[in-house]
């Protein structure tokens, strides 16, 4: 059994937190001030610790914090916050916090983040079998990827915000429907690339509108947050979301509740938050690009995708995969790679990642003449020198290499699509918005 000690000053919400956690088996002892709960940390055993920031007469959540920690580096600590002390929350977690939670505490969240934060902390102790991803669509070979299966297995059946990051082209929006399909959640999966909409708009996609709400309003409309009702967003490219649509989230996160444009009613927010990024948005922080309060309330679990470069051994079950998919796409026969052909494809560095050897693949079942995929089916970049970034010291030519390849990529992207620029954006998994700013730099 789990051993708890939680302090907050406000007896009814320590009954009430206390006698939640103890329906999930944890052995909770409670204190009302800072003091008291450090004569018995001193001499007790814990595995967690729940504390409110602010608490009478005491030193402040924080400062205990400090205390607990030259004790015990590794108990997990949570503090337990006002929506007004969220700076200060941030700053806790900056100097070891676990987490944090804002009043009024939602006990089915908190318990999910507790078992997460334990089981991470000790994952053999505390395993919890992942389910079975038998149905899911994922074609691996790799030690990285089977990892991150049960990563995601544990983390589909807890209610947290997830942050998804990883290379573009690495799958981040099919690891999101994963989580979303194995939750048992019961609302839609619903998508929306946050790149692809000034603020203004969107707005109206997140929250929805009345009728008359604005000029052209003809009639009103549910946003993504209304139509997800108890399902998943995923906010794709997180990390380019208008600062004032961040300010917006935050507090949708904060008070789980939210109104349309136009309107005084709340609505109640259900949703689950799946959010990716391929930017480091701890350095966009740096650059007050992205707020740091958002940054700690959607990245309660944390999931990363490595590169396909770092995880070659999947390759050639994904060439299998692709060759079967595009053979059928395109009613044709054939069934294999030739290994000369799949040497160049384990040679590469992949700088589009799973998406990129898709598009390798597909191309080279339209083109061939043959029953097997061969060497000479192959984009002329991947038979001549691979673009190694560590071995190669020419980083000119390197240089030069990539904008070339980027530049096939496009073109290839909008012939395919008759040049329709937002389906092109969606085979390059780019928003719209950064394909237009490419056709004009290459002047395509």
């Amino acid at each position: 059994m789990k051993k708890i000690l939680l302090i907050d000053d406000e007896e009814n919400l320590l009954k009430t937190i206390s006698l939640n956690l103890e329906k999930f088996n944890f052995k909770v002892t409670c204190a009302v001030n800072i003091k008291t709960a450090i004569q018995i940390f001193n001499n007790n055993n814990f595995d967690v610790i729940l504390c409110d920031l602010k608490i009478k007469n005491s030193i402040s959540g924080i400062d205990f914090l400090e205390i607990v920690r030259k004790k015990d580096p590794d108990i997990i600590f949570i503090l337990i916050t006002a929506y007004g002390n969220i700076e200060n929350a941030v700053r806790a977690m900056k100097m070891g916090a676990n987490d944090f939670i804002v009043k009024p505490v939602d006990i089915e969240g908190l318990i999910d983040n507790i078992k997460i934060l334990l089981n991470k902390k000790n994952p053999q102790q505390n395993k919890i079998e992942p389910p079975k991803l038998f149905n899911v669509n994922l074609i691996y070979n790799s030690k990285a990827i089977k990892n991150l299966i049960e990563e995601v297995g544990l983390i589909a059946t807890s209610n947290s915000n997830v942050l998804i990051t990883g290379e573009t082209g690495t799958g981040k929006e099919l690891i999101a429907k994963i989580i979303h399909e194995l939750s048992g959640r019961e609302g839609e999966f619903i998508g929306l690339n946050c790149s692809a909409f000034p603020s203004d708009l969107f707005e109206n996609e997140l929250f929805g509108h009345e009728k008359g709400s604005y000029t052209g309003a003809a009639n009103s409309q549910k946003g993504k947050l209304e139509i997800a009702k108890d399902g998943t967003i995923f906010l794709d490219e997180i990390g380019e979301m208008p600062l004032l649509m961040q300010s917006k989230l935050l507090r949708v996160l904060q008070e789980r509740e939210f109104n349309k444009i136009g309107s005084n009613e709340k609505i109640n927010f259900n949703a689950r938050i799946i959010s990716a990024t391929n930017i480091n948005l701890e350095e966009a922080i740096f650059q007050k690009k992205f707020r740091e309060d958002l940054f700690y309330r959607i990245n309660v679990c944390h999931i990363t995708i490595p590169p396909l470069r770092e995880r070659k051994e999947d390759i050639p079950k994904l060439a299998d995969y692709f060759i079967e998919k595009y053979s059928k796409l395109n009613n044709k026969n054939i069934k294999s790679i030739s290994q000369d052909a799949l040497n160049v494809l384990l040679d590469y560095s992949y700088p589009g990642n799973v998406r990129e050897l898709e598009n390798i693949i597909e191309r080279a079942i339209i083109i061939t003449l043959y029953d097997s995929v061969e060497i000479s089916n192959l984009p002329r970049h991947l038979t001549q020198k691979d673009i190694n970034f560590k071995n190669n010291t020419d980083k000119f030519s390197n240089y030069t290499k990539l904008i070339n390849f980027e530049i096939d990529m496009i073109r290839s992207a909008l012939e395919n699509n008759d040049y329709n620029q937002t389906k092109a954006a969606e085979e390059l998994g780019i928003s719209r918005k950064k394909l237009i700013t490419k056709i004009k730099k290459y002047n395509l």
